[in-house]
């Protein structure tokens, strides 16, 4: 349905949930792009959004031809052992330009990173990853333009919240007392 949208639009103006579905995002997504800037739209009389049908499709162009220039890297890192240890590694990793997005999983023990080729190489990253204090195992690249389906950590939707800091208050409450 969202195809047969764009097709026949000519200057149509498509509602929020409409974008929503081209996309595959939830419609406070649209709203938020928005506010943004980064999709242009029109608020009618009554105060709603419309998005012009040819600036959807100009961003959804946009989007793909981002997605395809990327690459993967997926690098082992044997030292990443806990959640904190994620958090510093996507942090390290995400502050460098031209890298796009980090997967991280202590479980796995892996770091999946999408790239920009022309901005970066993964020797940069595997001396970004130990300059950060984790020594990368071997790197592979992925020739695929999105992440590795099964590259996320189980866990974290098993639990649907893991805890990365320790609570001190648990640790005073942690002692022999707490039987009785």
């Amino acid at each position: 349905m969202p195809m047969n949208i764009l097709k026949d639009s000519g200057a149509r103006l498509l509602t929020r949930a409409e974008v929503a579905e081209i996309f595959q995002v939830s419609p406070s997504t649209v709203a938020r792009w928005a506010e943004a800037g980064k999709l242009p739209s029109v608020k009618t009389l009554g105060g709603h959004r419309r998005y012009e049908a040819k600036a959807v499709m100009a961003l959804a162009q946009q989007l793909i031809k981002k997605e395809t220039d990327m690459e993967n890297a997926l690098f082992d890192v044997p030292s990443m052992y806990a959640d904190h240890h994620v958090i510093a590694v996507r942090q390290a990793l995400l502050a460098v330009p031209g890298v796009e997005e980090v997967w991280a999983s202590s479980a796995w023990r892996q770091v999946q990173v999408a790239y920009e080729p022309s901005a970066i190489s993964v020797d940069d990253i595997n001396r970004i990853l130990e300059q950060a204090g984790y020594q990368a195992g071997n790197g592979a690249i992925f020739s695929s333009p999105s992440p590795l389906p099964n590259a996320k950590d189980p866990a974290w939707n098993a639990l649907g919240v893991r805890v990365t800091k320790t609570n001190q208050v648990d640790l005073k409450l942690s002692g022999e007392f707490r039987r009785y």
